[in-house]
């Protein structure tokens, strides 16, 4: 498993952590434990560390979290999801697609090239 899922007290956010190389299922279980944890805590702010991820996944894959089981799962709308830009040049391809996939399906979506910005987008109007 190469992620880690986490509520911040501080921020009163869930953090997601991707290191190293994630499979379709993966990137799907943990989505499932970061919706999980909004939930519980009734926040709508989650925060996606992508920088050290290796996307194993296609397009399709991408377009069937936001489209297909975020609402099977019961996401949110109102959930904004800041997101680190990865280093690996395939996963930045991979999350600008997903970014582009969740806005157009009504999640407010950003990706961001440092935690500190992603961090204060999602503190804002809270």
């Amino acid at each position: 498993m190469n992620w880690k899922v986490d509520f911040d007290e501080k921020y009163k956010m869930v953090v997601l952590v991707y290191n190293g190389a994630n499979s379709a299922k993966d990137i799907f279980e943990s989505s499932f434990s970061a919706i999980e944890l909004t939930n519980k805590n009734r926040t709508y702010k989650m925060l996606v560390d992508s920088q050290n991820v290796i996307a194993k996944l296609n397009r399709a894959d991408v377009f069937k979290l936001p489209y297909e089981l975020y609402n099977k799962w019961g996401m949110n709308k109102a959930i904004r999801i800041a997101l680190l830009k990865p280093k690996d040049i395939e996963a930045q391809q991979i999350v600008a697609f997903y970014e582009i996939s969740t806005r157009n399906l009504g999640w407010e979506t950003k990706v961001f090239p440092e935690r500190k910005a992603a961090v204060k987008w999602l503190l804002k109007d809270y």
